[in-house]
């Protein structure tokens, strides 16, 4: 999130709260935590706060945290097809990968 969609939050926060002051601390504490999150989705939490409670969200009521991909299985599945592939290549050619020295 950029500072300005940052500073976008607080005032929508601002406007639906009116005991909500925007302070030079507080402007630097939210913008601090807020930068790491998507707008988008911070808004909607935002938007859902603001129509179910009626006292303004705290950062941790309204922030989200992206999941980070975890394409493990994908490269796992990648690492088994070229592990049968070498193996067929082997079979096939008759080389083989010398053994290293601890398994002569």
């Amino acid at each position: 999130m950029t500072p300005k969609q940052a500073m976008s939050i607080l005032e929508h926060i601002s406007a639906a709260y009116s005991r909500f002051e925007i302070t030079e601390k507080r402007v630097e504490v939210w913008l601090e935590h807020l930068a790491d999150m998507p707008y988008e989705k911070v808004m909607n939490r935002l938007n859902q706060h603001i129509k179910e409670k009626p006292f303004p969200p705290a950062i941790a009521e309204i922030s989200v945290s992206e999941v980070p991909i975890n394409d493990f299985l994908k490269q796992h599945e990648q690492w088994l097809q070229e592990g049968a592939e070498r193996i067929e290549n082997e079979k096939r050619t008759g080389k083989s990968i010398p053994k290293p020295p601890w398994e002569r």
